[in-house]
């Protein structure tokens, strides 16, 4: 186990030791300045980059997804990622070891945890990646692929779908250097679902308390559009992003919020009471204002053009968070913007 003691010792390595993880928007172009502001950091290049692909590899257009991810990568951020294809049980081979050994930068995100956790259990993926954390690595861990870091995993698609309560399953323990029994809850403010919760990773409220009641964890929720990064070579960690970072136990909860940073070892010592979570009005509610609001979101447009072709990009990306936060998409296409209320 990698302990606290241990952390701030060890930091003469010559690679960085950083995990980040993503509540959610972990390929939207907004997010990229969040992986820039890690990378800008280093003081070495990034040269062996790996998509761990494991999470969706059960899926038919997995590679498909694994392209789009690339793409992403290597438009967004400038990093060229190197596929795993590491779909199944069966596919783990010694090439994959190595590579992993080797590897300056690895990313995986969407897809199943519990069909991740299982097979990366099998290869014991954990050892493997606490000790490429030891040793230096940049991961960027996201959505179901972040939900397998923790000690426990929600069984998210058995919940959300079926509706089958078993319990939390076995996750790799990769934050173990936190002294304590963890779960990672990504998605935690999402309200997808409408006239249903669908926060706490899409199994609501209710159900994530009866997950947890009576256990001795830290519970992580990390809203959409946020990432939490652990440096464990200042041993600190911070937060960036349109929402906050929560950590849950039985101590009672601590909020971190956009450009928050706190060392590890605080954790403990910076609990607050739990209280209820005030509901966040929208401030675009109803159709009927659509003719002002229209007015105000097109003249932000307007002024985020503007900032893009003067390469004000910090400008610009401020703008698009906004517009993101209050429910508006927007999309960047041959030259042209255009926009729509999200669900």
């Amino acid at each position: 186990m990698i302990g606290l003691k241990e952390i701030s010792l060890a930091s003469s390595k010559s690679k960085n030791r950083i995990l980040t993880l993503f509540g959610s928007g972990e390929t939207s172009p907004h997010m990229a300045k969040n992986y820039r502001h890690i990378i800008d950091g280093l003081d070495y290049d990034l040269r062996t980059n790996l998509l761990l692909d494991t999470p969706f590899g059960f899926q038919e257009n997995n590679t498909i997804l694994s392209k789009k991810i690339q793409d992403y990568f290597s438009s967004k951020i400038n990093l060229e990622l190197k596929n795993l294809k590491f779909i199944n049980e069966e596919s783990y081979g010694n090439e994959h070891a190595k590579l992993l050994s080797e590897a300056d930068f690895i990313f995986s995100g969407p897809g199943s945890p519990t069909y991740a956790s299982k097979i990366w259990i099998k290869h014991n993926l954990g050892g493997v990646l606490k000790n490429k954390l030891n040793s230096g690595v940049v991961m960027a861990f996201a959505s179901a692929a972040a939900l397998t870091l923790g000690r426990y995993v929600i069984p998210v698609y058995e919940i959300y779908k079926v509706g089958n309560m078993e319990g939390l399953q076995d996750g790799l323990n990769v934050l173990d250097f936190l002294g304590k029994d963890t779960l990672i809850v990504p998605h935690f403010n999402n309200k997808e679902g409408g006239d249903h919760d669908t926060s706490h990773c899409f199994i609501g409220k209710k159900r994530f308390n009866e997950l947890i009641n009576g256990l001795d964890v830290i519970a992580i929720g990390i809203d959409v559009h946020t990432s939490l990064t652990f440096d464990l070579d200042k041993s600190i960690m911070s937060v960036r992003g349109l929402g906050n970072v929560y950590f849950i136990s039985s101590a009672g909860e601590l909020c971190l919020k956009n450009g928050d940073e706190m060392k590890i070892k605080d954790i403990n010592s910076n609990y607050v009471a739990r209280k209820e979570e005030k509901k966040i009005e929208s401030l675009i509610e109803d159709d009927s204002n659509n003719d002002v609001v229209n007015i105000d979101i097109e003249k932000l447009i307007e002024i985020r053009t503007i900032a893009r072709n003067s390469k004000m990009y910090e400008i610009s990306d401020k703008i698009r968070d906004l517009l993101v936060i209050h429910g508006i998409e927007i999309e960047d296409k041959d030259g042209i913007t255009s926009w729509k209320k999200s669900n």
